[in-house]
């Protein structure tokens, strides 16, 4: 629910972000916090650009570096209390993932918000912003961010002002193929305990999966649930399962049938198959075991 500011919708969008977000009225809000807010409601830069120029030419706002401040009058809008109430779009609704929470949606709503826009590091307190205007539980923050960490997809960087940035692995992961349908529905719930285990390398995961795939297919087609099932046989945690599996995927070593709805090696993949050789896959092993 929001207040009825300003007769123009996408005015009165940013008088309510003003409203509901910023610290206090006065202080306003920061610029980069109001883009990211209308890119999660789907709204275009030229719109966005047009509303800033409508409510400034009214002086309602003024943009004082890297934030947007209410003048005089805007602040005396914002407080009349003839201002009706009315149905306003939530960004929190648009952006918050539903069903049971898993790593796999927890990893792909913080990478989300920290890539969106095109970035790829964020300070911690910007984070913190954009992840309340998303709807998401502090405590959610802190958790995502050990997940990614974890798996050694993003690092804490800087020292007077912290900030979350994407590693090599990260922008990888992030630029990679998005998992199918059927891969997403095996993600396992998400257990808090394993946040904080050491993290394994990508290529090590890689290497699993594609060994577990290449010794299950060696005289049929097989699925993600039975390569899965091999990998749990190695003693593998099953969080790391799961993430190897995707991580295969995504990096292009496995392909998916949608028609049969089974997996098979690409060429990359069956270079990493070849190379899992009997002592290379006991190394693998004892990695991704002894570092849960």
């Amino acid at each position: 629910m929001g207040f009825s500011f300003h007769e123009n919708p996408d005015c009165n969008r940013i008088l309510n972000l003003i409203n509901q977000d910023s610290r206090d009225l006065v202080g306003g809000v920061s610029l980069q916090l109001i883009a990211y807010h209308w890119s999660l409601m789907q709204g275009d830069e030229t719109g966005l650009a047009d509303a800033y120029e409508r409510l400034i030419g009214e002086s309602l706002i003024r943009e004082v570096g890297d934030r947007c401040l209410l003048t005089p009058t805007g602040y005396a809008q914002l407080l009349d209390p003839e201002c009706a109430e009315v149905e306003v779009e939530s960004a929190s609704e648009l952006h918050r993932h539903g069903g049971r929470p898993t790593e796999y949606s927890l990893r792909a709503v913080l990478l989300d918000v920290l890539t969106r826009g095109g970035g790829k590091s964020v300070r911690l307190d910007e984070l913190t912003e954009r992840w309340a205007v998303s709807g998401l539980r502090a405590g959610e923050l802190r958790d995502a961010i050990d997940l990614l960490i974890r798996d050694q997809l993003a690092s804490l960087t800087g020292l007077r002002r912290r900030s979350l940035t994407l590693t090599k692995d990260g922008t990888a992961y992030v630029n990679g193929r998005k998992p199918p349908q059927v891969l997403i529905q095996m993600a396992p719930p998400l257990d808090e305990s394993e946040l904080r285990s050491r993290g394994v390398e990508a290529r090590t995961l890689c290497m699993l999966a594609a060994y577990a795939t290449g010794e299950a297919a060696q005289t049929r087609s097989v699925s993600f649930g039975e390569v899965s099932y091999r990998l749990e046989r190695l003693k593998i945690p099953t969080h790391r399962v799961f993430h190897a599996i995707e991580l295969a995927h995504r990096l292009g070593h496995i392909d998916f049938d949608d028609d049969t709805q089974t997996i098979h090696l690409t060429r990359s993949g069956d270079k990493l198959y070849r190379a899992a050789n009997g002592r290379a896959v006991q190394w693998a092993i004892g990695q991704a075991v002894r570092e849960a």
